[in-house]
Parts: C-alpha cells; structure tokens; sequence
C-alpha cells in the first residue's frame, strides 16, 4: 500500500479531514452519476421498490445511483463528518458510521447491497464480500464499482507502483483493481450469477493532483470517446461488478 497503513482508522481520518475541507465528497459530474445510475438500472434491474444498503455512501451522492428504485435506503460509511453530511442532506433516510468488514445488521436483512466505490480502499476486499452476502436476503443483489486497473489513466496515475503514481488527493488504502480480481472475489464470497462491465463516459468534477485538473476538460472528452469506440467495455475507467445470493435450500456446503 502507499504508506503502509491498511486500517480503517486511517481511511476514516483521510474523509473526514477531506469532507470538513471540502464540504462534501462528490468526484463525479452529474452525467457521471446518471452513467452509473443506467448501469444499475441494467444490471440490477428492480422490478419493486428493495431495501438497499450502501456501502462506501460518503456524503451522500451515490444515493442518486438508486433512487429510482428505493423502498428504504440505508448508508454507512467510515467516516463520521461524510455521515453527519449525509443526515443533514436526507433526513428521512437512515445513516450509519459502519465498517464494512463487520456489517451491524441481521443476517439476510437487504434486497439489494450496494459497494459504491469502496472495495478498492479495503485491503481485504474479499471479506467485505462476504459481510454482504451475510446480510443480503436470499435472491438478493451486490452491485460494486471500483477504478479499473486496465484503464490506462487508473494504472498510471492511481497504481502505487507506477513511476507517475502521486499520492496527493489518495487516501491510504487506495488502489485500483483488476476485473479479474473482483470476480474472482465475487465467487468466492459465493455470489453466483455473477456480471461484469468495464464503464468509461463516467467525468470527473476534480481530481488529484490538483495540477492535472488544468487538462480534466480534455480527459473527459477522451474518455468519453473512449466509451463510444467500445473500448470502455474492457478498458473503461471503472469496473462494475454484480453477483446474486443463492437462493435459499440450494447454497453450497459450509455456507
């Protein structure tokens, strides 16, 4: 890792240092969002209003992703200013400081789980994995969406071990992830039916470092483009992972 601390505390203090500089946390522009949003949609694709739990919530944004389709919405995240946000926000919505590798709810107690952005900050992904598959009901849905290693932006500028790598704006655990990885990760928490689709087209409002954000305007477009030649369906910026919990009476032996 960057500096050789995987704690959560270390990810808390990085997001709560950054939303009470900034305010809130909110990475993507609007289109940005409404991308996410269609894939959900697809991918997902609720018939009635679920119970969703989202994992990595921050301040807020990502609920956009499924409003569409919420029945009660749940968010938790590491960092107690982006919660504090968050509630001011959406009062009628329930927020919770929470890790994501020990889940304070009932077995089986989600229609949906939602990892917005955040599996690539845990070191032990996996295990995150499989505190989702615990609370989701039988027949529920994980949808997760990581920074892709294969897009040439994320491993030359996000990858520790690239020469280009800068850290300003990283929190300490960050790291983009192979799509491989990620299913692999899927399986093994014992999702089935799992679905996968690397997404350009998704613009940035800013990044890190802030240097670069002279020529955010141009990435943007290039991404874009990158997306309509069909390049962002293997290459794309971030990597969109699904997977269903087995239905109940067919799981594996020791589930």
């Amino acid at each position: 890792m960057k500096n050789g601390s995987t704690s959560p505390q270390s990810e808390s203090a990085f997001f709560n240092q950054l939303v009470a500089s900034e305010g809130e946390f909110n990475p993507f522009t609007d289109r940005g969002w409404q991308t996410l949003a269609r894939r959900f949609d697809e991918m997902i694709a609720p018939t009635s209003p679920v119970t969703l739990l989202d994992i990595g919530c921050g301040t807020g944004n990502s609920r956009q992703i499924y409003a569409r389709h919420l029945g009660h919405y749940v968010g938790v995240d590491l960092s107690e200013q982006a919660i504090a946000v968050a509630r001011e926000r959406f009062p009628h919505d329930e927020w919770l400081v929470a890790d994501a590798l020990a889940l304070p709810f009932a077995d089986a107690s989600f229609d949906v789980v939602a990892y917005s952005s955040v599996l690539h900050h845990i070191a032990e992904f996996p295990a995150a994995l499989r505190q989702g598959w615990r609370v989701l009901k039988s027949g529920g849905q994980a949808f997760a969406f990581d920074p892709n290693l294969l897009h040439p932006a994320m491993a030359a500028f996000r990858h520790p071990r690239s020469p280009l790598y800068r850290s300003e704006g990283v929190s300490p655990n960050e790291c983009p992830l192979l799509p491989k990885r990620l299913r692999m990760a899927f399986h093994d928490a014992y999702f089935v039916n799992v679905c996968q689709r690397c997404q350009s087209d998704i613009p940035y409002r800013a990044v890190a470092p802030r240097l670069l954000n002279a020529l955010l305007g141009v990435y943007n477009v290039a991404d874009w483009c990158w997306e309509k030649v069909g390049l962002g369906r293997a290459f794309g910026t971030f990597v969109i992972t699904c997977g269903e919990k087995r239905p109940a009476g067919s799981e594996r032996v020791g589930e």
